[in-house]
């Protein structure tokens, strides 16, 4: 232990200093975990974090406050927390606070329930809160200091990195770089400024994104058609501020049902398509049992590990049979009932099964107890796969038999439905198909193939939106504001301005569209994003992508990237979005209450590395700073592990 005098001294002695570039929730869950990690040790040195962010400090550009109320959370608040635990009778602080459910319900009269979807701008105010709270009550050997403004450069001098800014002020000097700047910056997004409002070709981050950007569509939109490109999370954003943000109301009958009121300032037509011409499955309604969660049976945790022990696997054939035989005993558990399932269940232990015969032994048994097909993923997400209309109107009513059909089972429950627990299953595994596919655990083809398929086809099946979303897209749809496009929409430039929207699918028709917007999300690239912050570091070499996926390419945890000549840089982490593709399904920036996850985890792994040169050696802490004497298994920090 430290003395008084030794404590005192702390502050005279240079402190460690470290930079986290960008402030969204992976930023904040480091900063979390750094105040955490500090407030278990003694320190030899005191910690300076400069937290910087070009957009709010403390929840970053997604999460921004200023947003609009009908700009939603994809995540039920009951499913979110930053504290690795909750209170627990002392003063809220890093690693002990109440979570987004419980700090909703505090703030706000009209909190509508644990399954409630919360607006953006709010969770970004919860993050706030959360930054507010370990900086009030974090160790005293740790500083923060807020810093709001855009990286323009970064350079390595004399062992340090050196960061400029947009705004001129003083450039910052620090020992550790902490790379969260999020979704990539485009340089056509400048260009596209300058085009006029007829042939206009815009993103949804520009549309969303107009109090940073002064980028704005006009308020009154009457007499233009507006072009969706993306049928995906972004196109229900982009669908509400065309709506809702442009004065429409969604007026709901004594019958349940919805209908879409015009305002007079919202598009005479908006003309959405996408690849599969389907829009993203609902999530169902929140019928599961508290307390009732999942196991895996095939696609287990030591079943990847004996694959990757093997070497570069091909997913196709060495992981997705056992991947759709999890999701299919979910299926047909549901669709046989206890008792019966009971008996499919003891037959199919019984069998000698393998990669190559799971599937077929398991649809044969199962069509022995009357089920006669099983769920097929790829083809669940392109229904249409194969199909010719002669109309848009014929197209039009089977795009709605469809999404009625996804919402009848979304209603009956994701615990209920028999699809619908099939499908549940992906959310739940998708921390295992990273295990089996981060950093290099395919074949450089299969990753390909992984990246560009398979990896949209699962998270396409399994992060769609509320029940509320699918309902009030067949509103519009009803009410003649919103034109669905059949598989494989293109949007090509018109002879004039404009765009042509049409499907090679659907006979005789096309529409003239004025404005164009790719209602997708960006996708990352380290050798294209045009932010400073990666674009410097690429440039220099320090960055560089894995496998040509764009992927920034790091080690394992706690993720040094790797250099363009191979050298790992041990003072560098990047976490999270600028990753994607050398790891998989970053997007999601929440931490499920009372489960120490791969969120935290990634960000304690940093957190640890971090603070390792400020504590005395002690050789009786493992490198988590438990205990560990005889040397038994490791304890977990987190409470809520046994």
């Amino acid at each position: 232990m430290l003395n008084m005098s030794e404590t005192a001294d702390r502050w005279s002695v240079t402190p460690e200093r470290i930079a986290i570039i960008g402030t969204g929730p992976r930023g904040i869950s480091v900063i979390e975990r750094l105040a955490g990690r500090l407030a278990e040790r003694s320190t030899l040195r005191s910690l300076v974090v400069y937290a910087i962010d070009s957009v709010e400090v403390g929840c970053g550009r997604l999460w921004r406050t200023d947003q609009p109320d009908w700009l939603l959370m994809n995540t039920r608040c009951k499913n979110v927390t930053m504290f690795p635990n909750p209170p627990d009778g002392a003063a809220w602080r890093a690693g002990y606070g109440p979570t987004f459910m419980e700090w909703w319900r505090q703030i706000d009269v009209n909190y509508p329930g644990p399954s409630g979807l919360a607006p953006r701008g709010l969770y970004g105010k919860y993050l706030k809160f959360v930054l507010d709270v370990v900086e009030l009550n974090m160790p005293e050997q740790m500083h923060i200091e807020r810093v709001q403004d855009r990286v323009t450069d970064i350079a390595e001098h004399a062992g340090e990195y050196v960061l400029s800014f947009e705004s001129g002020r003083d450039s910052l000097r620090v020992d550790r770089l902490v790379i969260c700047s999020g979704y990539p910056l485009s340089k056509a997004k400048s260009a596209r400024q300058g085009s006029t409002a007829s042939s206009r070709h815009l993103t949804s981050f520009d549309v969303l994104e107009t109090f940073q950007s002064g980028l704005s569509l006009p308020a009154d939109l009457s007499g233009q058609t507006i072009g969706l490109r993306g049928l995906g999370l972004s196109f229900y954003d982009v669908l509400s501020e065309l709506t809702l943000g442009r004065g429409g109301r969604f007026a709901h009958g004594n019958d349940g049902d919805i209908r879409y009121v015009r305002s007079g300032r919202e598009p005479r037509l908006i003309v959405a398509g996408s690849r599969s011409g389907f829009p993203l499955p609902m999530r169902g309604r929140n019928d599961r049992p508290a307390g009732v969660g999942f196991a895996p049976r095939f696609f287990t945790e030591t079943r990847i590990a004996k694959i990757r022990a093997e070497g570069p696997a091909c997913f196709r054939t060495s992981y997705l049979p056992w991947l759709t035989a999890e999701v299919n005993l979910a299926y047909v558990e549901k669709t046989l009932g206890p008792d019966r399932f009971d008996s499919f269940s003891k037959q199919l232990d019984a069998c000698d099964v393998s990669t190559a015969t799971i599937m077929p032994l398991m649809s044969e048994l199962a069509r022995s107890f009357g089920v006669e097909g099983l769920l097929d993923l790829e083809a669940i997400a392109a229904p249409f796969k194969g199909m010719s209309f002669p109309s848009q109107d014929a197209f039009r009513r089977a795009v709605v038999a469809l999404v009625r059909q996804d919402v009848a089972r979304s209603e009956a429950g994701e615990f209920t439905d028999p699809v619908k627990a099939g499908l549940d299953v992906l959310r739940f595994i998708r921390p295992l198909i990273r295990k089996a596919v981060d950093l290099g655990g395919l074949t450089p083809t299969s990753h390909c193939e992984f990246i560009t398929s398979i990896g949209p086809t699962i998270a396409f099946l399994s992060t769609g939106p509320s029940l509320t979303r699918a309902r009030q897209l067949l509103a519009l749809i009803e009410s003649g504001l919103v034109e669905l496009l059949g598989p494989g929409a293109s949007f090509r430039e018109a002879d004039g301005a404009g765009f042509i929207a049409s499907s090679n699918v659907v006979e005789n028709y096309s529409a003239v569209v004025d404005v164009l917007i790719d209602a997708y999300v960006p996708v990352p690239n380290v050798d294209v994003d045009d932010n400073p912050a990666i674009r410097r570091l690429a440039d220099a070499g320090l960055l560089r992508s894995f496998m040509g996926s764009g992927g920034v390419q790091v080690t394992a945890k706690p993720f040094h990237p790797v250099t363009r000549d191979g050298e790992v840089k041990d003072r560098i982490h990047v976490l999270g979005i600028p990753t994607e593709a050398a790891r998989w399904f970053l997007h999601v920036g929440v931490i499920e209450p009372g489960v120490w996850d791969e969120f935290i985890d990634d960000a304690d792994a940093i957190a640890t590395v971090a603070i390792e040169k400020l504590v005395p050696s002690n050789p009786g802490l493992d490198e988590r700073g438990s205990e560990n004497a005889g040397g038994g298994a490791r304890r977990s920090p987190n409470k809520y592990l046994v």
